[in-house]
């Protein structure tokens, strides 16, 4: 697909075209570049608005958990922020995260056939490469409370700097229709929302999960740890066992999650 073409095709038009009713109380906008669609919805909560999705072709500033950025170029990928009132379901940050990566799953099965996998808490790999984050923020003001969620998914074939050609990954799926997936991530989300006690999320969550049963370490308050992932409990958080038989909870945080087999 053109990079004209591209750029037609995602508009605010072809979004509300196939979100339909999903998409009403909602402000949809589309920029060519921003800074960050996390940090555009927080200006924006501020400023008092409480439904929006944002978009941006790409982003100057595109950030992950824990101060890290997102590498956001134009015509590779989606990126996007919903702002919305916080609701009861959101209130828990791990749990709003995890129900997050399997709406992104499901849709990106959906439109492509390939199978990602999760990594806890806000990663999505295919092929061994990281492909997709999700970072989810709450803003209050006075007595509004609302969360933002921001996601960002490498759909495109592209290069990455040598700081993360190791690391980042894409779908490959270049000729798939970005405002289709931001459409099918975006009705995943409400069908989360709609029906958040459903054990059908936190099973297709621990189905695909890339760490359950694995030897992992993290960083916790500047000190390693290691253990092997036993469980992932009803609110979203991990249980690591360590060699001495300790339980350990992760619910995020300042934690850093690897891998170590």
């Amino acid at each position: 697909m053109s990079e004209k073409n591209q750029r037609e095709e995602l508009t605010e038009e072809s979004l509300r075209a196939l979100l339909g009713d999903a998409a009403e109380g909602f402000s949809v906008c589309v920029f060519d570049e921003l800074d960050s669609t996390n940090t555009e919805a927080k200006r924006r909560a501020a400023n008092g608005e409480q439904r929006a999705i944002l978009i941006a072709r790409s982003q100057s500033a595109g950030r992950g958990r824990m101060g890290r950025s997102f590498y956001s170029p134009e015509n590779s990928g989606v990126y996007f922020s919903l702002l919305m009132p916080m609701e009861s379901a959101m209130e828990n940050g791990v749990f709003l995260t995890s129900a997050v990566s399997v709406a992104v799953m499901r849709a990106i099965r959906s439109l492509t056939g390939k199978q990602v996998g999760i990594k806890w808490v806000n990663d999505l790999f295919w092929q061994g490469r990281k492909v997709c984050g999700i970072l989810c923020e709450s803003v209050c003001l006075g007595e509004e409370r609302s969360v933002v969620i921001g996601i960002g998914i490498n759909v495109r074939s592209a290069e990455f700097p040598p700081e993360l050609s190791t690391v980042a990954g894409s779908l490959s799926a270049d000729d798939i229709s970005l405002v289709a997936l931001i459409s099918a991530v975006c009705r995943e989300i409400f069908d989360f929302l709609e029906n958040p006690a459903s054990p059908q999320w936190l099973e297709d969550y621990r189905r695909h999960s890339l760490v359950l049963g694995k030897a992992v370490r993290w960083i916790e308050n500047g000190i390693a740890h290691e253990g092997i992932a036993e469980a992932i409990r009803e609110d979203g958080a991990l249980c690591v066992r360590d060699e001495n038989g300790a339980l350990s909870i992760l619910r995020t945080g300042e934690i850093s999650l690897r891998l170590t087999q």
